[in-house]
Order: C-alpha cells, then sequence, then structure tokens
C-alpha cells in the first residue's frame, strides 16, 4: 500500500460588482474632454487570507478517492496507489473596485477609480486522513505530517506572492487613467477588466508555482520512505 496524496488548488479569479457614485461637475466640463478638477488618490487595499486548517478522520479510503476526482486531482501515478490522506484548498485572488462617474454630455460619462480593495488566499484548509488510522499510531502521524506539509507550501507560497501581488496592484492601477463610456456601470466593468489584465498572469503562475511545488511531494520514492518508517499501515 502507498501514500498518495493530492492537493485541490483551484484557481479562481473572482470579480465583485463595482459601487459607484456618480455626480455632477463643479465646473463646466468640454463636452469631449474626460477631465476631473480635482485630483484622484486611489485607495488600494490587498488583503491576505490564510484560513484555519480542519482535519478530518471519518472518512475512507474508497471516499477520500472519490473526493480527488470529484475535485479535479488525479492520482499522482498508477492506479494501484490508494490515497490515505488529502489536503484541498482553494486559491482565491477578489476584487472589489468603485469608481466615481461625471456625466458630461447627454449620454456620455468620464470616469475614474476611486478604490480598488482585493483579496488573496484561501478560506480553509482540509486536511482528510482516512479513518482507518487511529491517532497516536505511527501511520496517522506520518499521514498527517505529510498533508501539513502540504500546507506549509500553500502558506509560504503565499508568503512569496502576496508582496508581488500587492506591487503588481498597484502599478496597474497607477496606470489606469480616466475612461468616456455611456454608462458607469460599464466603466466599472471596464476597468475591473484592465486589473485583471495585468493581475491574472501573476495570479496564473502563483497557481502553477504551487502545484509543481506540491508534486515534489507527491512521488513514488517519497511514498516508499514514508511507509518504509511506520509498520502499521
Amino acid at each position: 500500500m502507498g501514500i498518495a496524496v493530492r492537493l485541490g488548488a483551484l484557481g479562481v479569479f473572482g470579480v465583485i460588482v463595482a459601487g459607484i457614485t456618480a455626480t455632477s461637475p463643479t465646473r463646466p466640463a468640454h463636452a469631449n474632454q474626460c477631465l476631473f478638477n480635482e485630483p484622484n488618490n486611489i485607495e488600494i487595499t490587498l488583503t491576505r487570507n490564510e484560513g484555519p486548517v480542519q482535519l478530518i478522520t471519518n472518512r475512507s479510503q474508497t471516499e477520500l478517492k472519490r473526493l480527488q476526482n470529484r475535485n479535479g486531482t488525479s492520482q499522482a501515478f498508477g492506479t494501484g496507489w490508494t490515497p490515505v490522506g488529502l489536503t484541498l484548498t482553494e486559491l482565491k485572488y477578489q476584487m472589489r473596485v468603485s469608481i466615481e462617474a461625471r456625466k458630461i454630455g447627454p449620454k456620455s460619462y468620464c470616469a475614474r477609480l476611486t478604490k480598488v480593495e482585493a483579496k488573496i488566499g484561501y478560506d480553509k484548509f482540509n486536511v482528510f486522513i482516512a479513518k482507518k488510522f487511529r491517532p497516536g499510531t505511527c501511520a496517522y502521524d506520518s499521514i498527517r505530517e505529510h498533508e501539513l506539509t502540504h500546507v506549509s507550501v500553500f502558506t509560504s507560497g503565499l508568503d512569496e506572492f502576496y508582496p508581488r501581488m500587492r506591487h503588481r496592484l498597484e502599478r496597474a492601477t497607477g496606470a489606469i487613467t480616466t475612461i468616456k463610456v455611456s454608462d458607469p456601470k460599464l466603466a466599472a466593468k471596464r476597468l475591473q477588466q484592465r486589473l485583471r489584465h495585468t493581475i491574472d498572469p501573476l495570479f496564473k503562475e502563483m497557481n502553477r508555482t504551487l502545484n509543481r511545488r506540491n508534486g515534489l511531494l507527491d512521488t513514488p520514492a517519497r511514498y516508499r520512505l514514508e511507509q518504509s518508517r511506520c509498520s502499521d499501515w
């Protein structure tokens, strides 16, 4: 019997509908110009989300295999290896933007960003250990240690990518200028899309990096080494 541990790192770029403030210009604006009289200081917040670890020990190995398949995580190698532990989590990046919009014509608005609120990380880590392995046994401790190593890979990846994500967000926000639209709500969507165009590649890079690092933990050699340390499999 081998130790088969796979994880779910599901990439999600969530966009929350923006809040919009529509105002009238304090002074007449030229109909064909997108101008604001006041300087714009965009408020940027990026929150790190590192959810709790939930240890689940009431599932059979058959149920763990179903969870693997349901979450799109295939066996690390071959079908002869049966999962005795599983770590599932979901990497999320969510963003909410607020804008200011001013009417400059009958069906024309000038809009700009005023606030960006973003969050990156994990809501929770579900760590499964097959129920046949009892706490206090060598096999149980070995599986638990392996799974928490996966969790550590996720959290250390967040440590590494969080400052890069913040820098990318600040750079992308600073590069966005005012835009002209026919509807303020359309402006919010377009400004979100511009931010996403810059942020999305780094988010995908983070996903690839985490998957690669976690894959290094799930090899036949490592499984056999962990198995050799215990006699109660």
